[in-house]
């Protein structure tokens, strides 16, 4: 800070521990805020005050561990029973095509190089199940591939493959939020809107029931 303001940052510490949102939001009271977590003392932190949380890479079983975590804490600091899968939102890549092999062809590619820049600060941690351990290899990323990556945490595939994948998620996290990412740098423009028509027309319907939203469609 400059100048060092105690009534923000503890001075000995150099911690900060107190932070505010300006502008102030409309909305009261305060629009939910979600916080983007990882580990397990972010994820404890973010439900003992009161906030959402966003995770993004993880594979189910590693997931399975924050989702129960987070719920563990927000039940002690809410003193309820919080269901699993309360509060929290998963982003997925998600790629749609009519097939497999073209879902690879015209995004793996991409999803990969991207995945690259994401993971040359990462490292592949994120994509590992608890207790697994990966060959020894002499770069950190020779093993960053598309098939490393789609058994792992990836909705790239047809419908019915996306559709089994979130039903996965359902039923071992009792998923309730997801968001998913649908353009990667050099993927066509066609080809990504092309993804993303299949999956509201043949993909979402089939969570219909699950969908609570005002969104009105408009043309």
């Amino acid at each position: 800070m400059s100048p060092p303001n105690k009534d923000l940052v503890n001075l000995e510490t150099n911690v900060m521990e107190n932070i505010s949102v300006l502008p102030k939001p409309y909305q009261k009271p305060c629009p939910p805020i979600h916080q983007v977590v990882d580990g397990i003392r972010s994820i404890e932190w973010a439900a003992q005050q009161g906030l959402n949380i966003i995770m993004w890479i993880p594979t189910v079983k590693a997931l399975k561990i924050k989702f129960e975590a987070f719920r563990n804490a927000k039940s002690e600091a809410e003193k309820r029973n919080v269901p699993m899968g309360e509060g929290i939102s998963l982003v997925r890549d998600m790629f749609v095509a009519d097939t497999m092999e073209e879902a690879k062809e015209k995004a793996g590619e991409h999803m990969v190089n991207y995945m690259r820049w994401v993971c040359h600060w990462r490292g592949l941690g994120n994509h590992m199940d608890p207790g697994e351990e990966l060959p020894v290899t002499k770069g950190k990323l020779d093993l960053l591939s598309y098939d490393f990556l789609h058994k792992r945490n990836m909705l790239f595939g047809t419908p019915e493959y996306v559709i089994d994948k979130i039903k996965e998620l359902k039923s071992e996290l009792n998923l309730q939020n997801l968001q998913v990412w649908s353009n990667f740098p050099g993927v066509k423009h066609e080809d990504c809107m092309k993804s993303i028509k299949l999956f509201t027309e043949k993909v979402m319907p089939h969570f219909k029931e699950d969908i609570d939203t005002e969104v009105k469609k408009v043309s």
